[in-house]
């Protein structure tokens, strides 16, 4: 019986959030080592020379005619901790691209079956002749099973995924392939 099951919104919009997290955090740390722990470091330089020439009362005016805040830095930010921060910002934004990316292309993906053949997440269609085995080693506790095929000689897998494709329908998917490789058993 033809089944389609398609990527949950659920997962979709977790994955966006991940990518989006991630990108975010690197602007933050970005902004942080362009504009906020430069802009701390003058603060601190502005406030050490008060300090340092008997004038710290006058902070609070300084900073006012500034537009700074009158708290003062904890402590001046070397080089190093600057350079972290572009280092940090590249690294979860590479790492926000990459989930971004991850995220588009699979969005669409569907899992389906028609009367002859599974089509894999990738849109790959493998007949029911085709399938060799069915791995449900994960299926009661995560909801994954690994389909096993050979097609022109090669081996291949894809992944049944309950959370990740509408429940009811891959549910569905993952019996008639088990149904069509038990009947191709019996027969042997």
């Amino acid at each position: 019986m033809p089944a389609e099951a398609r990527v949950t919104s659920v997962w979709s919009k977790q994955k966006l959030f991940v990518a989006v997290f991630l990108l975010a955090l690197g602007g933050w740390f970005f902004w942080d080592g362009a504009v906020g722990y430069p802009h701390s470091n003058e603060r601190w330089l502005a406030h050490e020379q008060l300090v340092k020439s008997g004038q710290e009362a006058q902070w609070p005016a300084l900073a006012k005619s500034r537009g700074w805040t009158t708290t003062v830095p904890h402590k001046f930010l070397h080089p190093g901790e600057i350079h972290a921060q572009w280092i940090f910002g590249s690294f979860t934004s590479l790492l926000g691209l990459i989930s971004l990316i991850y995220w588009a292309t699979q969005k669409g993906r569907t899992l389906r079956t028609d009367e002859e053949a599974v089509y894999s997440p990738a849109g790959t269609r493998v007949p029911f002749g085709a399938v060799t085995g069915l791995g449900k080693k994960n299926w009661d506790r995560k909801g994954l099973a690994t389909v096993l095929y050979q097609m022109n000689g090669r081996q291949g897998r894809f992944v049944i995924d309950d959370y990740k494709f509408d429940y009811d329908a891959t549910h569905e998917i993952l019996n008639e392939i088990e149904g069509k490789l038990l009947a191709r058993a019996g027969e042997s």
